[in-house]
């Protein structure tokens, strides 16, 4: 009697602690009876119906937009006396930047000017005397007006120009101090570049993206951009403004320019990761780890009545977490296996460990 009551209790603790199922009692045609059935442990996801989009990853630069950089210069030879700003630095109007004497040639050709008008005048002035005795014709007198005219005029605009008086240079706008060529000391050619001011604001990103990939990407598309060297809160939306036709002969790859929607979160010269939303649908989704290969084709797991289902599936979108799938018998709420599916086959039984 007691060897009657031990057999049983054994056997349920061998099928306990060796992962195996007990014979079962129902007959089941699809999945034939067999005394050890193994049962897998696995964990599972919920498939879901959702909107997946697919996406071209590149990485650039910010840059002033067209138009946004000002380049400040003096029209005459100058002698930096003083620098007030650094590169990077944020300005407002009124914001003092350089301070600028005249150079020693300046001040000579000053001086020319000056000099030129005295004589002009003074020879003017003798013509009309000249005139009045009739020593002098109206021709001889008109050049000497003429000459007078030309050398005030000449030594008025230096003097405009405000050649020959030390100079501070103020910003006229809000905007990035983008570049300063100079440095204190140095003698600066007319019209030569001082300072590179970028307007507040107007900033752009130059993606760089491989020629063969330009095909898919226009105008007008939207572009998430994260900062590459910083933490962001949130991504930086952004439209394509423009799709270059041409190789950058530095990087070997085609500029896309992007136009951000805010440019609070962006710093100048800054490295950042563009994300272009090349393609968007509705679809069922389910996590990449579900998803197997299986010769030509792909298959997954799903779970029913404690059992594992076979489903033979193709792969539309994907992102780096989630996949399109489509076949036959999927719907939205299914438990699809993501971990422990390589040692599943069609039928066999499984515990699952959790749910995702």
């Amino acid at each position: 009697m007691a060897i009657l009551i031990l057999v049983p209790l054994i056997g349920a603790i061998f099928w306990h602690l060796t992962g195996y199922s007990s014979p079962s009692s129902k007959n089941d045609n699809r999945y034939p009876q067999t005394f050890f059935r193994k049962t897998v442990a696995v964990k599972v996801a919920r498939v879901r119906k959702g909107k997946i989009f697919e996406t071209e990853v590149a990485y650039g630069t910010v840059i002033p937009a067209p138009g946004a950089v000002e380049i400040i210069s003096i029209p005459f030879e100058s002698q930096v006396r003083r620098i007030f700003v650094s590169e990077g630095e944020e300005i407002s109007p009124g914001t003092p930047l350089l301070e600028l004497a005249p150079s020693p040639d300046s001040l000579l050709k000053l001086e020319v000017a000056q000099t030129a008008y005295k004589m002009a005048k003074k020879k003017l002035a003798q013509l009309k005397k000249k005139k009045a005795l009739k020593l002098a014709t109206n021709q001889e007198l008109l050049q000497a007006e003429q000459a007078f005219q030309e050398a005030r005029l000449r030594l008025e605009s230096l003097k405009k120009k405000g050649l020959g008086k030390t100079k501070t240079l103020k910003a006229s706008q809000d905007g990035i101090v983008g570049k300063v060529y100079v440095q204190e000391g140095a003698i600066v050619p007319a019209g030569g570049p001082l300072l590179e001011i970028v307007t507040e604001g107007a900033l752009e990103v130059r993606l760089g993206v491989e020629p063969e990939d330009i095909s898919r990407l226009k105008p007008g598309e939207k572009v998430r951009l994260f900062p590459v060297n910083r933490p962001a809160k949130s991504a930086i939306e952004g439209i394509i403004r423009a799709v270059s036709r041409s190789v950058n002969p530095s990087t070997r790859l085609v500029n896309v320019f992007v136009v951000p929607v805010s440019h609070k979160d962006l710093l100048l010269n800054e490295y950042v990761r563009g994300e272009i939303i090349v393609a968007a649908k509705e679809a069922l989704l389910v996590p990449r780890s579900a998803v197997l290969p299986e010769g030509d084709h792909y298959v997954l797991f799903t779970i029913k009545d404690g059992r594992a289902r076979k489903h033979t599936v193709k792969m539309g979108l994907e992102t780096e977490s989630q996949v399109e799938v489509i076949g036959q018998d999927l719907h939205p709420g299914d438990l699809v296996v993501i971990l422990g599916n390589y040692e599943l086959e069609d039928g066999i039984a499984v515990r699952t460990e959790k749910r995702e």
